[in-house]
């Protein structure tokens, strides 16, 4: 049962970090588009975006549209809001790294209370 825990654990880890580095990527394309004037719409911006090349053999064209719909009204909310979310791209992109390893680290965290709760419960059953 243990090693089923890491498996998953280990499972959640690489998605965890595939749609982390997808989100990087798209919010610092996005945000370097809005600024730079070359995205008027959403509609325009839906698309565009290159998916990475060692991404593209995993992620469905569907997420990758979700997800575009949903940081692109970010992106242009938060430029309507602040005109110069060009500077923004140095803080977010890093901010979107912290998020993944404060989820990363509870997920360890988690997966290490199971395997000793996993571990008691063994010690018990004897």
């Amino acid at each position: 049962m243990k090693i089923v825990l890491w498996v998953v654990l280990a499972a959640l880890l690489a998605l965890w970090t595939g749609f982390a580095a997808m989100s990087a990527g798209l919010v610092a394309w996005l945000l370097s588009s809005v600024a730079e004037g070359q995205i008027s719409s959403a509609a325009q911006a839906l698309g565009q975006w290159p998916i990475p090349a060692w991404l593209s053999p995993w992620v469905d064209r569907a997420l990758v549209a979700d997800m575009q719909a949903t940081w692109l009204a970010a992106v242009q909310g938060l430029n309507t809001m602040m005109p110069s979310a060009s500077s923004l791209t140095g803080w977010i992109v890093p901010l979107v790294w912290v998020l993944w390893g404060v989820v990363s680290l509870a997920l360890v965290v988690a997966a290490l209370v199971a395997h000793w709760f996993l571990a008691r419960m063994a010690r018990m059953t004897r």
